[in-house]
């Protein structure tokens, strides 16, 4: 949630101190693969889960101290708190992202409470209440460690593996040391994150590419700038592929105008070139269904 999390400066700490692990899951590869991918029969069948809803003015989505954003009218924007499944014939249920849970804001600081209230958060189902009616996960992958992405973890068992991007553990900001750590509660009594062994993609189209399983069905996209290690995921699904960006874009004002979002002073000008990579990823390869951090991309009701 971008008007929380954005800022660093003296006594930063950091967003974690759960353990973390190299994936051994996936192997690196290149656009130029992934973009081969595409002609391929998709074989995993994808569905994106509404959890919750909330409200904030565009402040919280634009970076007004910017002089790109001067045009955007004041007003309010409506967000989605989004997890996506993932079935693999081979491979079984995976989800990206993990939804929310009734337990986590009990266990928030005073002032994270006060800020979730101020964002008037209404909660449509909780992870509890889907999983009974749905096989489990065989892991989690996240788009990066932010409150409202890794709440629902907490309704997931013990043993559920956390795939998550380089760094994001590591992320320093003030702002942690006020509202504590929320990363921390989600995961307590969970195993070690699994960072994703990003290396550089030869063909230069993103920070870095892995197969996740390794037959060109799910990709790892390495998208830094909203947060050190924010990770998109690139589906072949059976109905057309898909594109999971997470919150590298978060809105409609940052995918269809550009509008630059808040982000850490440090992370600025890589947000700006996830954004940039990823809009030219999707003109290139219109058949590329793009799915926003926590809006749709047309105005059409969730």
């Amino acid at each position: 949630m971008p008007v929380l999390l954005f800022a660093s400066g003296g006594c930063a700490t950091v967003a974690a101190v759960h353990p973390v692990v190299v994936s051994e899951l996936g192997a690196p590869s290149r656009a130029s693969a992934l973009e081969a991918s595409l002609s391929q029969r998709g074989v995993v069948t994808f569905e994106r889960v509404v959890f919750a809803r909330w409200t904030a003015g565009r402040g919280a989505f634009i970076d007004r101290d910017d002089p790109r954003t001067a045009g955007v009218p004041k007003g309010t924007e409506e967000a989605v708190i989004y997890a996506y499944v993932i079935d693999h014939p081979r491979f079984g249920r995976y989800l990206i992202d993990s939804g929310v849970s009734a337990d986590l804001e009990p266990r928030l600081n005073p002032l994270m409470r006060r800020a979730l209230r101020d964002l008037n958060i209404r909660v449509e189902q909780t992870t509890a209440e889907w999983l009974p009616r749905r096989a489990s996960p065989r892991a989690v992958f996240l788009t990066h460690l932010h409150f409202d992405h890794v709440g629902g973890l907490l309704d997931m068992s013990a043993d559920t593996p956390v795939y998550v991007g380089r760094g994001d553990a590591e992320e320093r900001s003030w702002t942690y040391r006020l509202i504590g750590r929320p990363a921390d509660i989600a995961l307590e009594g969970k195993g070690p994150l699994h960072e994703w062994a990003f290396t550089p993609d030869p063909d230069g189209a993103f920070a870095g590419i892995i197969d996740i399983f390794g037959d060109g069905s799910v990709w790892a996209l390495s998208l830094p700038g909203h947060s050190p290690g924010s990770t998109g995921y690139l589906i072949n699904a059976v109905d057309g592929p898909k594109l999971v960006v997470g919150d590298a874009v978060s809105t409609r004002l940052g995918w269809e105008q550009a509008m630059p979002q808040p982000a850490p002073a440090s992370g600025r000008v890589e947000a700006e070139a996830s954004a940039d990579r990823l809009r030219r990823f999707a003109a290139a390869h219109p058949q590329v269904e793009v799915f926003l951090g926590h809006q749709s991309r047309t105005n059409q009701t969730d």
